[in-house]
C-alpha cells in the first residue's frame, strides 16, 4: 500500500510538473508572438544577416556568405545565416518574418531551458517563475524579434549552463561532454562571446572549490567537440581572409572588440550599469531583493546553488563592462540568471498571497509591454518610406550604391544589391561613363561638391533622415546644384 502511495504520488508530482511546463510553453509562445513580423529591419546590424541568407539562397555560399559587395563576412560564423536560411527555405525567400523566426523559436527555447535550470537547482515554482520573468524581460522580447546571433547565443549560453546544472549537482560527468559542445555553438553563433559559459563554469568552480578542483571541469573529449565545432570555420575564414581576416577580424573584431579599452572615463563607468538595467527591466527592480536574499542564505547546500546565480550575472557583467564596444544587447545573458534569482527569492517568501501578488504585477507587465511595444513598432517604422524608392528603381538596370544610408537596410528592403560608395569613387564611375544609381542623404547631399550632371530620380525617408536617388543626366549644368541654390535661397 505504501509503495503504491508512492507511485501515485510521483505520478501526481510528474503530471503537476507536466501542467506547469504546458502552461509556460503555451503562455511564452502567446506572448513572444506579438506583433511577430511587424517590425521592420531599419539598421545594418539587423539586416546583415538576412542578406547573407538571401545570397546562400540565391548562389549556394553555404560555408562564406558574401554581402552584396561580394566579399565574404569573415567577422561572424554564419550559424544565424543557415538558421535563417532553412526558416525561409520553404517560400524560396528571406523575409522579416522568415529572418526573425530563428530569434523566436530560440527565445522559447531558451525560456524552457530555464524553466529546466530552476527545477532542478531549486523546485518547480522557481522555474516557473523563472521562465515566466525571463521571457517578459526587455531584452528576451525584444531581441526575439530580431535578426541578430544573440538570441542563438543565448539559447546555446543558457543551454550549456544548463548542461553544468546537471553534471555538478547530479554527479554525472558525461554531461561535461554536452557543455563543452554547446560552448561550441556558442562560438559558432557569435564568436568569442560563446565563451562565457566556460568563463562562469571557471570562476563558480574557483570560488566554490578553490583552483586546485578545476580538473572537475575538464573534459578531453568534450574539448575535442569543442574544437570540432567552433574552430573549422575560423580556418576556412582565415585562408579566405588572409591579411585581412588577421588584422580586421581576429584583432578588431573579435580580441579588440571586447578587450581594447583605451581609457577610463566616467561613461565608462556608467555605461555598463544602464545597459544592465535596460535589458532586464522591468525585473531588474526586484534584483536586489533576490541579491540580499542570497548573500543571507544560511542553508550551504541552497547556498551553493544560489551562489551559481550570483557567479553567472557577476561574471557576465564584468567581462562585457570591461570591453571597448557597449551595446545593450550584449548584456542579454544577464536575463535568465536575474529571473532565476528572482524565482529563487520569490520562493523563499513567506508571503500567504505571494501567488496572487505575482501575477498581478506579471499580468501589469505584460500589458504594459504590449501597449508600449505597439506603440514603439509603428512610431519606428513609420521613420522609414522606400515606397517611392522602390517604384522608381523597380526597372533601374545600373548597378545601386549608397552613401551616407546604410546600404544592407536598402539592399533588403528594396530586395536589391546596394552597395556603399564614397561619394569621390561614385564621381569618378560617372565621369568615366559607368552607370549607375547613387541613394544619398540628404545632409550629405548638400555638403559634396555638385560637379557631376545628375538628375533626382527620387526621395524617401530612412530612419527619419531625407535620402534622394541620383541617376545620370544628359545636360550642360548640374540640375543637382541649381536645385540645391534655389532651396538655400527660399530658406
Amino acid at each position: 500500500m505504501t509503495e503504491l502511495r508512492w507511485l501515485a504520488r510521483t505520478a501526481m508530482l510528474r503530471v503537476r510538473d507536466m501542467s506547469r511546463l504546458a502552461l509556460l510553453l503555451a503562455v511564452s509562445v502567446v506572448i513572444l508572438s506579438f506583433n511577430f513580423g511587424s517590425r521592420l529591419l531599419l539598421t545594418n546590424d539587423d539586416t546583415r544577416f538576412p542578406v547573407m541568407a538571401r545570397d546562400v539562397l540565391a548562389h549556394g555560399h553555404w560555408l562564406l556568405p558574401a554581402l552584396p559587395d561580394g566579399q565574404p563576412h569573415l567577422a561572424k560564423p554564419p550559424l544565424v545565416v543557415w538558421l535563417m536560411t532553412l526558416a525561409s527555405w520553404p517560400t524560396g525567400s528571406v523575409s522579416v518574418r522568415t529572418a526573425v523566426l530563428p530569434s523566436l523559436l530560440e527565445a522559447l527555447g531558451v525560456v524552457l531551458v530555464t524553466y529546466w535550470i530552476g527545477r532542478r537547482l531549486f523546485n518547480p515554482n522557481v522555474g516557473l517563475v523563472g521562465g515566466l520573468v525571463t521571457f517578459t524581460t526587455v531584452g528576451v522580447f525584444s531581441l526575439a524579434h530580431s535578426a541578430m546571433p544573440d538570441m542563438a547565443l543565448l539559447l546555446a549560453l543558457t543551454s550549456a549552463m544548463a548542461a553544468y546544472v546537471a553534471m555538478e549537482f547530479d554527479g554525472l560527468r558525461t554531461w561535461l561532454i554536452a557543455f563543452y559542445a554547446l560552448v561550441g555553438l556558442a562560438s559558432l553563433a557569435k564568436g568569442a562571446a560563446g565563451l562565457l559559459p566556460l568563463a562562469i563554469v571557471l570562476v563558480y568552480t574557483i570560488v566554490t572549490d578553490g583552483v586546485s578542483r578545476l580538473t572537475r571541469v575538464v573534459s578531453v573529449p568534450g574539448l575535442v567537440v569543442l574544437v570540432l565545432l567552433a574552430v573549422p570555420w575560423w580556418i576556412l575564414a582565415a585562408l579566405a581572409g588572409r591579411e585581412r581576416f588577421v588584422e580586421g577580424i581576429v584583432f578588431q573584431d573579435q580580441l579588440l572588440w571586447y578587450f581594447g579599452r583605451t581609457g577610463w572615463h566616467w561613461r565608462a563607468i556608467t555605461e555598463p550599469f544602464g545597459h544592465a538595467v535596460a535589458i532586464t527591466l522591468p525585473w531588474c527592480v526586484l534584483l536586489p531583493f533576490g541579491i540580499w536574499a542570497a548573500v543571507r542564505e544560511a542553508d550551504l547546500e541552497k547556498a551553493r546553488r544560489v551562489r551559481l546565480l550570483l557567479v553567472w550575472l557577476a561574471t557576465v557583467f564584468v567581462i562585457i563592462a570591461v570591453s571597448d564596444q557597449q551595446r545593450e544587447r550584449y548584456y542579454l545573458p544577464l536575463c535568465p540568471a536575474v529571473a532565476l534569482l528572482i524565482g529563487w527569492w520569490y520562493s523563499t517568501l513567506a508571503w500567504r498571497r505571494r501567488a496572487l501578488a505575482f501575477a498581478g504585477a506579471w499580468v501589469a507587465v505584460v500589458a504594459i509591454g504590449a501597449v508600449l511595444d505597439t506603440i514603439h513598432t509603428r512610431r519606428f517604422n513609420a521613420a522609414t518610406d522606400l515606397g517611392t524608392l522602390r517604384v522608381a528603381l523597380a526597372q533601374a538596370p545600373a548597378p545601386l550604391y549608397a552613401f551616407d544610408v546604410p546600404e544592407l537596410v536598402l539592399t533588403f528592403n528594396l530586395d536589391r544589391p546596394v552597395q556603399a560608395i564614397k561619394y569621390h569613387s561614385f564621381e569618378e564611375r560617372v565621369k568615366h561613363g559607368r552607370d549607375g544609381y547613387l541613394i544619398i542623404s540628404d545632409r550629405a547631399l548638400r555638403s559634396v561638391p555638385h560637379t557631376l550632371c545628375m538628375r533626382r530620380l527620387a526621395t524617401g525617408v530612412v530612419n527619419s533622415r531625407p535620402v534622394t536617388v541620383l541617376a545620370k543626366n544628359t545636360c550642360s549644368q548640374s540640375p543637382i546644384a541649381e536645385r540645391t541654390e534655389s532651396s538655400d535661397t527660399t530658406h
